[in-house]
């Protein structure tokens, strides 16, 4: 639950910033600095969440795999679920921030088909089942309300390259 606190905190800063009003000039700032200053802070405090949760997870991705309690039924498709599961905090970062949801679910699968005899003795509000049960809503709201200001953040790769204008398109045709 250690995990579910520290990235609940991160993401308490990052509500904090991104319902902060920033229409108004602040010191010798501009209101379009002022704008840019909140895209920044707010993509870097959104970022650092989802670093957070992908570093503290890929461990647990690792010691899960192969646990999916599909071995003798489908064994290609645990070999599958596996490798996605691996490669999935990776692909987040670097690709598309929405492999969150992919790894968190893979994750809290594993959890929930794949106990052993002592996490079977684990009370379920101190399992990492919960932890990630509790994690992919808060990493939904973070994201949505991103998206609701604008920022729609995509990779680490694009960081500061979204900025939060929409594009108009022409459609008089």
């Amino acid at each position: 639950m250690k995990d579910v606190l520290v990235a609940a905190i991160i993401y308490t800063i990052l509500f904090v910033i991104l319902t902060t009003p920033v229409n108004n000039s602040i010191g010798g700032l501009s209101v379009e600095a002022v704008e840019k200053l909140h895209y920044l802070a707010s993509e870097i405090v959104f970022w650092a969440a989802t670093f957070y949760i992908c570093a503290s997870a890929t461990y647990g991705a690792f010691a899960r795999q192969d646990r999916f309690s599909l071995s003798q039924n489908h064994p290609i498709l645990n070999r599958v679920f596996s490798l996605i599961l691996i490669i999935s905090p990776f692909l987040a970062v670097f690709w598309n921030v929405r492999f969150v949801f992919l790894f968190l679910g893979l994750l809290l699968f594993s959890h929930l088909r794949s106990k052993t005899a002592e996490e079977k003795q684990i009370e379920f509000s101190k399992s990492r089942a919960l932890s990630n049960m509790i994690l992919l809503p808060l990493f939904t709201v973070a994201l949505m309300l991103m998206t609701i200001n604008g920022y729609y953040v995509t990779s680490i790769l694009n960081l500061g390259s979204t900025n939060s204008e929409i594009v108009e398109t022409d459609v008089s045709r």
